[in-house]
């Protein structure tokens, strides 16, 4: 089934570029607005200020990546190339790279954050945002909470301090650890509860390139996943 989508989107795509376009940007747009609504709404009263700091990291970004994607476009299309069509798949494809590649704004982002920590201190200790979620048997994973805090590695263990949760890993209650990009790691552990989260998903904002992040998720990968 998920073959025949693909396959039917991308012939789509061919013979109807504006309108499929057009209709898969509306549905990723009201896709990213729910899980947005879910995840304030399921965020608690002490953790507002950690989502909210977290959207304006993201507001950020993405304004300077449209800033940065229309100089790079606009630079190729003034000195190399007058081609409007270009001009705006030079725009798109830099705005994109740039909006995945590129942190502009994890030093702010820090320092709404780090103020509450001591100061850092080894090499063995990451600033980070963690995702908590529960399993959903009717939707999949259901968004817990966002917390933002240091993870630190201690003997084979790893203790995650944020603003309002604290959770250690060790390999006595992990299931399941997988990577899934360059700075981010799945974790599933024993579940504690049915209202309790046991998915955590941990992303790396010690970088202003998050590909960076490979060698220090590759650290935290090996200890938890073999002790």
């Amino acid at each position: 089934m998920i073959e025949l989508a693909i396959l039917t989107l991308i012939l789509a795509l061919f013979v109807f570029p504006l309108y499929t376009s057009a209709g898969c940007l509306g549905l990723y747009t009201t896709w990213f607005l729910y899980k947005g609504y879910e995840s304030f709404k399921n965020q608690p009263l002490e953790g507002k200020k950690v989502l909210s700091a977290i959207r304006t990291s993201f507001l950020i970004n993405f304004i300077a990546s449209l800033i940065l994607g229309a100089q790079l476009a606009w630079g190729i299309y003034f000195f190399i190339y007058d081609l409007f069509h270009l001009f705006i798949f030079n725009f798109i494809f830099c705005f994109l790279i740039s909006l995945r590649w590129f942190d502009f704004s994890y030093r702010y982002f820090q320092q709404l954050i780090i103020g509450r920590f001591e100061e850092k201190t080894t090499a063995d200790t990451f600033f980070v945002i963690c995702k908590a979620f529960k399993e959903n048997s009717s939707f999949g994973m259901s968004p817990v909470f966002i917390d933002a805090g240091v993870l630190k590695l201690e003997n084979n263990d790893a203790v995650f301090e944020g603003v309002f949760f604290t959770k250690t890993f060790r390999l006595g209650n992990i299931l399941h650890i997988e990577k899934k990009s360059s700075e981010k790691i799945k974790i599933y552990t024993h579940p504690t509860g049915t209202s309790q989260p046991h998915i955590f998903l941990v992303f790396l904002r010690e970088q202003f390139y998050p590909f960076r992040s490979r060698v220090d998720r590759d650290k935290l990968f090996e200890i938890l996943s073999s002790g």
